[in-house]
């Protein structure tokens, strides 16, 4: 069921093709708490800015106008950061991204990130 960082991507053109190398972190939140993120209403903090999460996702390599499939704020390693669960390189995964509360396209703040399938 899971497809960790680190794991083989699949073929074809994507958004996380772009990204540099992704965190050796992975996100700090179970696989079944990044689904059930997609059932509940996006907790998003500073990113709920919508100039803000589109300047995000920009810098994160995908269409500012791409919906966020759920948010959670929590702590890893005791700093802030943001959970956002995006659409993952196929229909049947997700990509979630732990990224600091400042997200921008000029810095992303990436720290850990996560690839699982969904249910």
């Amino acid at each position: 069921m899971l497809l960790r960082s680190g794991a083989s991507a699949p073929a074809g053109g994507t958004a996380a093709q772009h990204l540099p190398e992704p965190p050796s972190v992975t996100v700090p939140l179970s696989d079944a708490e990044i689904v059930g993120l997609l059932t509940t209403p996006p907790d998003l903090g500073a990113l709920d800015d919508a100039r803000r999460r589109s300047s995000c996702l920009s810098g994160l390599g995908y269409p500012a106008s791409d919906a966020v499939l759920g948010a959670r704020r929590v702590d890893l390693n005791g700093m802030p950061v943001v959970v956002l669960v995006l659409p993952g390189d196929t229909p049947d995964t997700v990509a979630a991204l732990a990224v600091r509360p400042n997200c921008s396209s000029v810095d992303t703040g990436l720290l850990a990130d996560t690839r699982i399938r969904r249910p």
